[in-house]
């Protein structure tokens, strides 16, 4: 197949299309960056995941050229949101790929490696709905880029499958890893001491699972596999042999809808049969993931209250983020032999005077996840057990790993608690 200019592939959407576009690592930034363009088709619609580079996109919803309608919000979308030229719409990480057939759009665009002797490409870093998204949508548009990693999975794609292609202009979008300090470090070696051997673990986003990567690769809990995102601190963890990769269990170590991470990542992902890039439908179903023994789900927080309910959502009353897979994870947990649910997350904001752990979430404030489903929440100032406690008793647990400085304020909200 010949390929276009980003230009002239673009000029294929017409103007009030809907358009899925591939997330995270896995964004067609070129074509992006085009449709965004002034000269690009207007009143188009996108749909999309996690985009790590979405200011390319401001302009466009600031002048009304674009809408995104988006599951997996951020806060560089922060004043779209606020304006409505970009909507949030609540939709948890299995249910993407089904709710895309229901929406049935008109265009998916994707970014892929080029293809081999054969005519395969590879969706590479991400194919969470990207493949969900070519299955439904009228017209397939592909960004080939020589970066893209040959995973393994569901990620092979026919070069023939597609309508146009185009050649990359613009990096791979990358995810560096965060900055740790002492507070993230500190809240790791708890997180660590409550493993059980040989677990599966579900790392989310953030500092405080960066850091647990880290801390692994001290630890002796014997072969690990993970599930949710694959991340640099895995490629680590393979080459100091302290990945699982016994024949004698189904799938890979490292079972992922989304690669999320730099070079080092991709090039360790790349034709690795220890990792496997798997739809959402697959990768984010917890009755599935649920068959996997002692599957550890940590994820961090916004902030906690004194019942255990969580905000993973929200920051005074502005929306960062949104259901994303955590809950799917969470789930699948609650029904894994073995299982545990925590939640890890710095006791104040990073200038003290700010309480994370808060005696009850406002009024306005999503419960993420609710307090039935959170085992254990850590600080840097320790672990609080919850599981089987009173509503009291999680009170007093959750207080006393909150920031010394502001638990008598805490500890006073126990009196409204039913």
């Amino acid at each position: 197949m010949k390929t276009s200019t980003s230009a002239a592939t673009v000029a294929r959407i017409p103007a009030g299309a809907t358009v899925v576009v591939a997330p995270a690592c896995g964004t067609p930034t070129s074509l992006l960056a085009t449709l965004a363009d002034e000269a690009g088709p207007r009143g188009v619609t996108l749909l999309a995941g996690l985009l790590l580079d979405p200011e390319v996109l401001l302009p466009a919803l600031d002048r009304g050229a674009l809408r995104l309608r988006t599951w997996h919000p951020t806060a560089a979308l922060a004043h779209q949101l606020d304006q409505g030229t970009a909507e949030y719409i609540p939709l948890r990480a299995s249910a993407v790929p089904s709710q895309l057939r229901a929406w049935s759009p008109d265009v998916a665009m994707v970014r892929v490696s080029p293809p081999d002797r054969h005519g395969w490409c590879s969706l590479g870093a991400s194919a969470g709905y990207a493949r969900a998204a070519l299955a439904t949508a009228g017209t397939r548009i592909a960004e080939i880029d020589p970066a893209v990693p040959h995973t393994f999975g569901d990620t092979p794609v026919h070069l023939s499958c597609f309508d146009a292609v185009t050649e990359s202009t613009t990096p791979m979008p990358v995810h560096p890893p965060a900055r740790q300090t002492e507070v993230t470090r500190a809240i790791a070696g708890h997180v660590l001491e409550l493993l059980p051997s040989k677990p599966t673990l579900q790392l989310g986003i953030g500092t405080v699972p960066e850091a647990l990567l880290g801390a692994l690769a001290d630890a002796e809990l014997g072969g690990l596999r993970f599930v949710g995102m694959g991340s640099d601190g895995m490629a680590d963890l393979f080459e100091r042999g302290l990945l699982d990769l016994d024949l004698g269990r189904a799938g890979p170590a490292i079972s992922t809808p989304d690669i999320l991470g730099t070079r080092r990542v991709m090039d360790f992902a790349d034709g690795n049969p220890a990792v496997g890039v798997f739809e959402s439908a697959t990768a984010h179903t917890p009755a599935l993931l649920a068959h996997h023994d002692r599957l550890v789900s940590v994820n961090s927080a916004i902030e906690v209250d004194v019942s255990g309910q969580v905000n993973a959502e929200l920051v005074r009353g502005r929306r960062i983020s949104g259901v994303g897979g955590s809950i799917d994870f969470v789930e699948a947990a609650t029904h894994s032999p073995g299982g545990l649910r925590i939640i890890a997350l710095p006791s104040t904001t990073p200038d003290g005077t700010t309480s994370r752990i808060v005696a009850r979430l406002a009024e306005s404030t999503p419960t993420s996840l609710p307090k039935a489903m959170v085992d254990v929440v850590v600080t840097e100032h320790g672990v609080a057990r919850l599981a089987g406690l009173s509503m009291r008793e999680r009170a007093e647990s959750l207080a006393n790993i909150a920031a010394p400085q502001h638990r008598e304020t805490i500890a006073a909200g126990k009196a409204d608690l039913r």
